[in-house]
């Protein structure tokens, strides 16, 4: 039997604001009193596609997590420490997450790694952060800068899975 499923992350540059994720992003961002910069996120699916329950190797997919920041004037800071966190989604926990599909359910995580070996989470749980640094400033080709952090998906092989439309929701929290 095969399972169609759908896991995506997408979220507005807005800052300060939920938004919405196949997987959800919130941007948290305690900037300092004097700041020259601003910060936003935003995603870039991760769809795993149709789910064959009958084979023996691990669905992957990829997606992406991308920081930018803004030069916003003069004064302050021109360049910030960063951290970008994912949640454990509607399973509750990072071991593991879980796609729903109604009351069907597939195990899957996110990981850090392209190895697939470092569980991106809060930093809590055997899980680890995506941490960064970003400088702007003043004149031509500084004024913005983004970093892109890949984020691997898997589903492990050989689950029993029923046919239907999986996903689940993630939180993605930016501070900086």
């Amino acid at each position: 039997m095969r399972a169609g499923h759908r896991v995506s992350l997408r979220a507005p540059a807005a800052r300060r604001a939920l938004a919405g994720l196949g997987l959800l992003a919130l941007l948290a961002s305690p900037t300092p009193a004097l700041a020259a910069l601003d910060c936003t996120i935003s995603t870039v699916g991760v769809a795993f596609g149709v789910y064959d329950p009958s084979l023996t190797t691990p669905d992957d997919s990829n997606g992406s997590v991308n920081v930018t920041c803004f030069y916003t004037g003069p004064g302050g800071a021109d360049s910030t420490n960063y951290s970008v966190a994912l949640s454990t989604g509607s399973s509750g926990t990072y071991a593991p997450r879980r796609l729903s599909a109604g009351a069907s359910l597939l195990n899957y995580n996110l990981f850090r790694d392209a190895g697939r070996s470092q569980i991106w989470g809060n930093g809590t749980a055997g899980t680890s952060i995506v941490t960064g640094n970003i400088k702007v400033g003043p004149g031509a080709g500084n004024n913005t800068r983004t970093v892109n952090h890949p984020v691997y998906g898997r589903i492990p092989a050989l689950q029993d899975a029923d046919t239907g439309n999986y996903s689940d929701t993630i939180l993605v929290t930016l501070t900086f």
